[in-house]
């Protein structure tokens, strides 16, 4: 009975392995084309005939969310105003330029034929990185309130208002 089923589950793929060179692959392309995809959709949003709906939080507090900006930050890096993007906000400017360096990273694993070891630089350096971005997002979070609190508490070269 359990050859059957076994023989049933390897038959209908779920049992079945992909090899390592073709997944890896896939995830690649995917990315290849997910990053045009999302450049050219921050490009065309200033020309839709509606504006995107406001930040929830905002709306509620009156006060930004930690993210505010970022959608126009993408906006702004697409048509290649590089110092307005990082005005509307630091994080999502350094967001696109990380995206697009993930491009030629991924084409020098097509074009090499060899996968980078993703999964060991993110064992090592991810918790890292993943707390760094918080507290980055944190930080100008807070610097973004004392404005709105405050006034020009802190004198950074921030777009307001969102």
């Amino acid at each position: 009975m359990d050859a059957n089923l076994n023989d049933l589950f390897q038959t209908s793929g779920v049992l079945r392995k992909e090899s390592p060179s073709r997944s890896w692959k896939v995830g690649r392309v995917l990315y290849l084309l997910f990053v045009p995809i999302v450049t050219i959709v921050a490009y065309l949003l200033p020309y839709l005939p509606y504006q995107l709906p406001m930040c929830l939080f905002k709306l509620i507090t009156g006060y930004p969310c930690a993210g505010c900006g970022m959608t126009r930050a993408f906006e702004a890096a697409a048509h290649g105003h590089f110092r307005e993007a990082f005005e509307w906000h630091p994080v999502g400017l350094a967001l696109f330029v990380a995206m697009w360096f993930g491009v030629i990273f991924v084409a020098y694993e097509l074009v090499t034929n060899k996968p980078l070891n993703w999964e060991g630089f993110l064992r090592r350096w991810g918790f890292l990185l993943a707390w760094s971005l918080f507290f980055i997002l944190l930080a100008f979070w807070l610097l973004r309130l004392s404005y709105y609190k405050f006034g020009q508490w802190f004198p950074l070269p921030l777009k307001f208002p969102l």
